[in-house]
């Protein structure tokens, strides 16, 4: 993503490839369960919120911040994914809030310092440039897919996990796509080699690949230990910014991954509370 963003504009790019992983889910949905692939009237509210919070704000939120800071810095901020999943699943569903989610979050916002501390280093100003931005794009796209992730554990949905990501691709590709056609020129067709095919490795393996399984996952674990893949991802996103990207690989990246794993680490581990109910499905 980082590759395709320092190329090709955000909207434009994220309007096509929610477009085109959209409907190849919603038809691998069709050929799934030719019963349950069509949304019921009663679950779009829902299903808006889930879209938007999953889709748009994600794709967009991440888009932007990339144009801004290293792909291995937004690895880390993206992934305390599983601290805000606890918290607001404390929050609005009555999930438990510990002590183990406390420090975890303390740990995780700790990550986040250590990364800004770059810049202070460098400036003498915590808040200076464009960077502080690019953090908090991140961690705001980290706390709506949390958001999204908890919509999406726990109501009964009544279509296949295929179809309920394509639906919400569609659905979050409405606002997006009519931002793009306002703001912004075509200009994919003039996209490097390079660019093209990460944005191919993008559309397919990170988003059709990607949702399919995670939103079974979601489905049928706990959200903190569907959480559990994402220890790994900030630990690829360091090396691989600093292999193929030449990002920064330095005690500060080194001590803001162990931070975030750590937290997200307190978060699996907190025991569920007796009695909790199960999830539907």
């Amino acid at each position: 993503m980082r590759t395709v963003f320092l190329e090709l504009p955000v909207w434009q790019f994220r309007a096509v490839t929610c477009a085109v992983a959209g409907a190849v889910l919603l038809g691998l949905g069709i050929l799934e369960d030719r019963d349950r692939w069509k949304a019921p009237r009663r679950i779009w509210p829902r299903l808006i919120v889930a879209g938007l919070l999953n889709m748009t704000c994600w794709h967009v939120l991440t888009g932007l911040a990339l144009q801004i800071i290293g792909a291995g810095h937004a690895a880390i901020v993206c992934y305390t994914l599983p601290v805000w999943t606890a918290l607001l699943g404390g929050l609005f569903y009555s999930e438990r809030i510990g002590a183990r989610v406390l420090v975890a979050i303390a740990l995780g916002v700790a990550g986040v310092v250590v990364l800004l501390s770059a810049g202070f280093a460098a400036t003498g100003d915590w808040l200076q440039g464009d960077r502080p931005i690019g953090i908090a794009l991140v961690l705001l796209a980290a706390i709506t897919w949390a958001g999204g992730t908890l919509v999406v554990k726990h109501y009964e949905w009544g279509v296949s996990m295929n179809a309920l990501a394509g639906w919400q691709l569609l659905i979050g590709l409405v606002p997006i796509s009519s931002i793009a056609a306002l703001s912004e020129p075509f200009v994919l067709h003039r996209a490097s080699m390079e660019a093209a095919l990460s944005g191919l490795y993008v559309l397919f393996v990170g988003m059709v690949m990607g949702y399919a399984l995670w939103f079974r996952i979601v489905r049928a674990m706990p959200a903190t230990v569907a959480s559990i893949g994402a220890m790994m991802i900030p630990v690829i996103g360091v090396a691989s910014g600093a292999i193929l990207l030449g990002e920064p690989f330095g005690w500060r990246e080194l001590l803001a991954l162990a931070l975030v794993l750590s937290a997200i680490a307190l978060v699996l581990f907190v025991p569920a509370r007796r009695g909790d109910a199960k999830p539907p499905g």
